[in-house]
This record gives C-alpha cells, structure tokens and sequence, in this order.
C-alpha cells in the first residue's frame, strides 16, 4: 500500500483468496494501530466492530504479567480476526494501485547473476506466468519460497 501510494508499481500475489480465515493471535499492539492510524486505517479497523483492549495479561503460571501496553496517544490495541485485518490491509493495496492476485501460487523464484529477478508461478485459472521485478519481497511464512532462493545467513 506504502509503496503503491508514493507510485511504485506493485504486484502482490497471493496463494489465498480473501477473505480467508486462518487460526492466528493476531494482536495489533497500540504502536501498529498508531501505523494504522497514520495510514487511515485504524477507522475503519475499530468500525469492524473488533473489541478494543486497554489492558493485557499474560498467566505463565508461576507468575502473571499485567498492564496497559499502550501510550497516552495510542492506549488501544486490537486483536481482529484473519478475515477482517487481511481484508482492510488487501483492500487498502488495492485502493492505492496495488495490483492484486489472489490464488496465485509462486513456483520458483526466477534469478539472475545471483540476484533476484521476478518469480514464476501460476493463477488461479491456470495459467503459467512469470513477472520480473526490480525488488521482490518475500512474505511467504517459514517455508519461505524466497528465503530458500536468496539463502540468508542466520
């Protein structure tokens, strides 16, 4: 969304189609709902209905932690469900210039001279496509497509 708003042409894909749930604890701390309201976001997070949370306990059994995490600015966090939070974020692309491909799976990662270059993959309808790019980015979990290409030291 950052970069298709400064005019950057993005492409993201995506093996799901959206919305899509998936068991997640996906909190958004009062620090990222800060990210969010700078971006014009957090308005429309809180109108999804999606609780509030003031105050945070953790129980680890032989003790428990307790407080406010958040700021005088930005007390609140949320914890909104997959479908909501994917969908704002995708939309948000979207709305920006994002070009979006849901049910797109990345096959291999297409590189040259050692650097990466695009990806190759198929959509949803089948078809086999391979896109260059100047930057690709990975956001792919831990059986990282892209991390398995580029090899970064741990």
């Amino acid at each position: 969304m950052l970069l298709a708003q400064k005019g950057y042409r993005v492409l993201l894909v995506d093996r799901a189609t959206f919305p899509s749930d998936t068991i997640s604890t996906h909190v958004v701390h009062p620090l990222a709902v800060a990210a969010l309201r700078r971006w014009g976001l957090a308005d429309a997070l809180a109108a999804t209905g999606c609780p509030p949370i003031a105050t945070y306990g953790f129980d680890f059994g032989t003790f428990r932690l307790a407080g406010t995490p958040g700021t005088a600015d930005e007390p609140i966090a949320y914890c909104p469900r997959r479908i909501i939070l994917d969908k704002l974020l995708l939309d948000a692309a979207a709305a920006a210039g994002a070009e979006i491909r849901e049910g797109f799976v990345v096959e291999e990662i297409v590189a040259e001279d050692g650097r990466v270059v695009g990806i190759r993959g198929c959509s949803k309808q089948g078809t086999r496509v391979t896109e260059r790019a100047a930057v690709v980015v990975g956001a792919d979990g831990r059986n990282s497509i892209v991390a398995d290409a580029v090899a970064p030291q741990k």
